[in-house]
């Protein structure tokens, strides 16, 4: 996954795809993902610093790994800065596979104007 862009106060709709090493889909159905944006430092592995949490439970299709990360404007009130995000895929009591952690930053809008 790329480097997540998140426009600080603005609603946000990720579109995420799951798959193994060589590129087949890991099928997510029946999964939650567990979505956490936390601080570069962040060593804590129970998020409880983290400055955003989310589970999606509703996947736009879970037999090809695909999903939708959706945030309100309200939960996207972070400062402006670099971050990391973490994705762990969770089913049946138990974690699926390992952690992942990808690159994050939060951005100003650009236009702030109203007609």
């Amino acid at each position: 996954m790329n480097t997540l862009e998140i426009q600080r106060g603005n609603p946000l709709s990720a579109n995420m795809t799951f798959s193994y090493s060589d590129g087949t889909p890991i099928n997510i159905t029946d999964m939650t993902i567990l979505f956490a944006l936390k601080k570069p430092n962040d060593k804590l592995d129970d998020d409880s610093a983290a400055l955003i949490t989310q589970d999606v439970v509703t996947h736009s299709n879970a037999s090809g790994g695909m999903t939708t990360l959706i945030l309100t404007a309200e939960q996207t009130l972070v400062a402006v800065g670099d971050y990391k995000y973490d994705l762990r895929l969770y089913k049946d009591g138990a974690v699926q596979g390992n952690t992942l952690t990808y690159p994050a930053s939060v951005v100003n809008i650009v236009t702030k104007r109203t007609p």
